[in-house]
Formats: C-alpha cells, structure tokens, sequence
C-alpha cells in the first residue's frame, strides 16, 4: 500500500500507521501517538533510532530516568513550530503529557545513532522555497547535520492552492552526485480540517502515474518516483516528512521535463 487513510484510535495508544509489512517501505516505521496526561507512555528504542515530534499539546521526555530538554508545548501544527525529541537505540523512555497531546514517531534500524537530543522550536530550520504558485515554508527540525544513522525530519506547509515539491523530484537511485536514494513518508493535516490536498505520484517510464486525494490525517509513503502535492483552494495544507536511507544525504533529482518553470 501507498496510502493510509486516517483512522481514529484512542488516547494513551500507540497507532502504527507505516511499516514494511504493510507498505513498499525496507528503512522507516510510522506512528502516531497520543498521550494523556493520567497515563505516562513508556517504551523501548530496540534496535531502532526514533525522532518523536509534538503535533499538539504539552509534554515531557525522560530517557533513562532523566529529563530530555525541556517540556515542548504547541498549541497546533499551523500556530506554533514543532519541538521533537531524538533517541538512539537501546534506551528506554517515558512520556509525560501535562494536557492531552499528539506526536507523530518515526523509527529507522540503526546500530547505534546519535546521542538523545531535544530540539526546540527556536532550533528549527525554517525556510521559504519557490516561487509564486509554488512558494512553500519548509520547516527541518532532524537536518542532514545531525548525527543520526538514517533519518531526516521536518515539516512543509502549503498556502491555499499553492503546491511543493515542486519542480517534481525524486530520491529513488544511488548513482551519486546527481542522485542519493531516501525513502519517505508525509503526514498530511488540513485547516479547516474538511478540506483537502491532492498527491501526485508517477515515474518517467508511466508505471507510476497516480493522484491521490489527501485528507486531515492522511498518510502516504514514497518508496520512489516524482511526488508533488498541491492544496485546495481555501485550505491550507501542512505535512510532516521524514526521509531515511543507507546514505542519509539530501540530494533530490529534479524531473528535467519541468525544470524550466525554476525553483
């Protein structure tokens, strides 16, 4: 499967949306989670790395007995930027909700990782890219920079009929420079929420050439191909990423056919 539609599920529980038995996916697991602030929710990294990024509410991380950072808090993914938390493999954790919260969790196998990390609002990349129709904010919140094993994270937001990912890219070969592959999964969120975007899917050779209508809650994952989305009119469109490879080097080919429109 490619997309996952939103599915309701209850507080203190952990919803695995993403993972390669159900999907084309070999790297990259995706949950969401949401916690109350009457049961703490507690876990183990395993053989994974993991980056926990905070969707709406207020909560607090320990890892391995002790405070990670500081308590995130966010009142929405369109009114405040994203805090989020980073564990390596092998630790164990346990997450505090002071109100009832939301996170988004993703996990990639990984040896060792980097050290627990907490990245604050203030320390989110935020970029505007584009141009005109096609102008986006991008938000990266686990950059390339950082240390660990295979994942890269963050977060876009469309204006009202505005698209991204655009000009269309993909990451789907290993033939450096031009191209690095990265496996990815976005997380779709919509204000107002009944409206709605539109994925689009496809690879030069037209064994791939999809549209997927995209609603608040809606997942979707990209094993390969060119993938730009769009938002409705009167709806803006905001989407959690999260890239993971062998390689874990942001280098996206741009389809030549639409080069000409610039970047």
């Amino acid at each position: 499967m490619l997309f996952f539609p939103y599915q309701k599920y209850p507080n203190n529980w952990l919803y695995q949306v993403v993972s390669p038995a159900n999907s084309p996916l070999r790297v990259e697991n995706f949950s969401l989670l949401k916690v109350s602030p009457s049961v703490p929710y507690q876990g183990e990294c395993k053989e994974e790395e993991a980056v926990f990024v905070l969707l709406q509410g207020k909560v607090k991380m320990e890892v391995e007995g002790k405070i990670l950072g500081e308590v995130a808090e966010r009142k929405s993914v369109f009114e405040d930027r994203a805090s989020a938390f980073y564990l390596p493999p092998g630790v164990h954790y346990r997450l505090q909700a002071e109100k009832e919260s939301e996170l988004t969790l993703v996990r990639a196998k990984a040896e060792k990782g980097a050290s627990p990390t907490f990245f604050s609002p203030s320390q989110v990349q935020v970029k505007t890219t584009g141009k005109g129709t096609f102008e986006r904010e991008v938000h990266t919140i686990v950059g390339g920079d950082f240390p660990a094993e295979k994942l890269i994270v963050g977060e876009t937001f469309n204006q009202p009929g505005f698209w991204s990912s655009y000009p269309p890219h993909r990451h789907e070969e290993d033939r450096p420079p031009e191209e690095c592959f990265l496996e990815e999964i976005y997380h779709y969120r919509v204000e107002p929420v009944g409206g709605f975007g539109i994925q689009v899917l496809y690879t030069e050779d037209k064994e791939l050439e999809e549209a997927y209508l995209v609603k608040n809650g809606d997942t979707f994952v990209i094993p390969r191909g060119y993938h730009p989305v769009v938002a409705a009119p009167g709806y803006r469109l905001y989407y959690f990423w999260s890239l993971a490879g062998e390689t874990k080097k942001l280098n996206p080919y741009d389809d030549p056919a639409h080069l000409w429109v610039g970047k």
